[in-house]
């Protein structure tokens, strides 16, 4: 894709034309791949749960179809420029020998949980509530089992962290946490204060805990930005596993994924400026 100047006519047309066209595509093909096709198999996994093994099956059927069909919808958006090390869709979970995983990221921008949901089959977890309002985000994060959590409420925070608990982490599901419990402001230098809620529920639950560092979604849909800057550079990093049988306590837990993050935040920086 051509880089035009930033300050030009012709770049917040581009601007417009993307965003319009990342709407559109989210509807047509997100509406038939990632609902229909996946709402079917969502649909006999929970007619046949009396019959745990077919109902897993089909369970984990939607759960590829819809992965799939995001990480095609995004492959499709030229203005995308997102680099990542997870490894393929299939097979994922081998590495970690269980479903029961919390990935921890830093939270930069909505397009955030919606590149972590292309590149991992299954995941679930905490959504802000005005994203379920949207005609074109709310069908997917129905039928992906996310759950609603009012913006800088803390209460509404912890019942969501309650729920994530037991119907996700419980159930031996993958659940995405931002423990920030909100975007950072746009090119926000540092990473905000984790909430310890969350590593008590890790611990509580004996999940392995995978850190995710997130880097540049911000400069592409940042606050309070109503249409998307194209092209800008995305990284997405998968960090080494963090093992909760370790910890003692949920406050050393929480600031040792913080440091991880935020070790591998200045890793990339320097990286950028070498």
């Amino acid at each position: 894709m051509i880089q035009l100047p930033k300050r030009s006519f012709f770049y917040t047309v581009q601007r417009v034309f993307w965003s319009i066209y990342f709407m559109l595509t989210i509807g047509m093909v997100g509406l038939v791949l990632a609902y229909f096709c996946s709402a079917v198999f969502f649909a006999i996994s929970y007619l046949t749960q009396k019959i745990p093994k077919i109902s897993i099956l089909f369970l984990h059927a939607a759960e590829y179809i819809q992965c799939f069909a995001i990480r095609f919808l995004l492959t499709i958006q030229p203005w995308l420029n997102c680099k990542n090390n997870f490894q393929s869709i299939y097979g994922f979970f081998d590495v970690y020998k269980t479903r029961k995983v919390m990935f921890v990221a830093n939270h930069r921008s909505n397009l955030d949980t919606f590149i972590m949901i292309s590149l991992i089959p299954g995941l679930r977890g905490l959504a802000k509530s005005s994203l379920f309002y949207n005609i074109f985000f709310a069908p997917i994060m129905y039928l992906s089992g996310f759950i609603p959590a009012k913006k800088g409420d803390v209460n509404s925070f912890l019942l969501g962290l309650k729920k994530v608990k037991s119907t996700v982490l419980e159930r031996n599901r993958p659940v995405l946490i931002f423990p920030e419990t909100t975007r950072c402001q746009k090119n926000f230098g540092s990473i905000g204060k984790f909430s310890r809620a969350t590593f008590d529920i890790a611990l509580e639950t004996k999940a392995l805990i995978v850190p995710v560092f997130i880097f540049g979604t911000d400069d592409v849909m940042g606050r309070g930005d109503l249409f998307l800057r194209p092209n800008h550079p995305v990284h997405l990093e998968l960090l080494p596993v963090v093992d909760t049988a370790k910890f003692n306590s949920s406050t050393e837990l929480s600031k040792y994924i913080w440091q991880q993050i935020a070790d591998a935040q200045n890793k990339h920086r320097e990286l950028l400026c070498s």
